[in-house]
């Protein structure tokens, strides 16, 4: 979905500037909101551009609601840029270079050491990116992406869904927050994945949200339903980014977590 940003300013002259939109363009329409005739920074300027072609989002504002069996038919390239929220879709960007390096990073570090527990255990999970974990089918379909996911293994079909995790299943979710991914992954998926019953899920900040890792937050599902904070590591103050023994033993250090950056 295309998304059109009409923002712009005043000139000492009282023209408006909207960049990618052309002088004809912005020169459309107009009306003045004001006490005076002198261009401040206190008036504001109402521009309708009627160059611009809004059908994509008059299509969006009408399209119905995804269900599980419209999503299994959605064309596999298309079912990778989205996210569906009670039925929604949800546009997800592509991932940067860094956001990329340090999730190759933490994907490295989290199976070596759920695979060393679970030799030890008997038991057995996987480590992956990317994956679609099912949060509800019904009355509305809700699942999430999460970049990082510990899962239990899954031998056979289970309906529609096949071998994909849903939320019963997951151990860790972590997330590694963009800048068009801060709300989404500090507030809605935090109360999303609680709610759902996630034991452990870490949110991983990088500088500028675009530049190396600065902090790991580590919250872990309480009796009551809400994460509380099991740690947090801050770059500058902590040797390691993360450093725990829950859900298993695992040491990073910084350098290893933005390797390849």
């Amino acid at each position: 979905m295309r998304v059109w940003h009409l923002t712009g300013y005043l000139t000492s002259v009282g023209e408006a500037f909207i960049p990618g939109v052309s002088t004809s363009a912005t020169q459309a329409r107009r009306a003045w909101c004001g006490g005076s005739d002198r261009a401040t920074s206190t008036r504001s300027l109402v521009v309708v551009a009627s160059a611009f072609d809004f059908s994509d989002h008059k299509a969006a504002a009408y399209a119905p609601q995804m269900s599980l069996d419209m999503y299994l038919a959605f064309p596999e390239d298309a079912s990778k840029l989205i996210e569906v929220v009670d039925g929604w879709i949800v546009r997800c960007e592509s991932a940067g270079p860094s956001h990329q390096a340090i999730q190759l990073n933490l994907l490295s570090a989290i199976r070596e050491a759920a695979g060393l527990r679970d030799r030890a255990k008997q038991a057995c999970h996987r480590v992956l990116g990317d994956m679609d974990i099912l949060i509800a089918d019904s009355p509305k379909l809700h699942f999430r992406r999460p970049d990082v996911v510990v899962y239990r293994c899954i031998d056979d079909d289970r309906g529609r869904w096949g071998r994909k995790p849903i939320a019963a299943d997951c151990l860790i979710a972590v997330e590694i927050v963009s800048a068009d991914s801060i709300t989404t992954d500090i507030r809605d998926k935090r109360a999303e994945y609680a709610a759902a019953g996630i034991p452990h899920y870490w949110i991983v900040r990088m500088t500028d949200n675009d530049g190396p890792a600065i902090s790991v937050e580590r919250l872990l599902l309480t009796s009551d339903g809400e994460y509380a904070r099991e740690g947090l590591a801050i770059r500058g103050r902590d040797f390691h980014a993360i450093d725990t023994i829950s859900p298993f033993p695992l040491k990073l250090t910084w350098q290893a977590l933005d390797e390849g950056l």
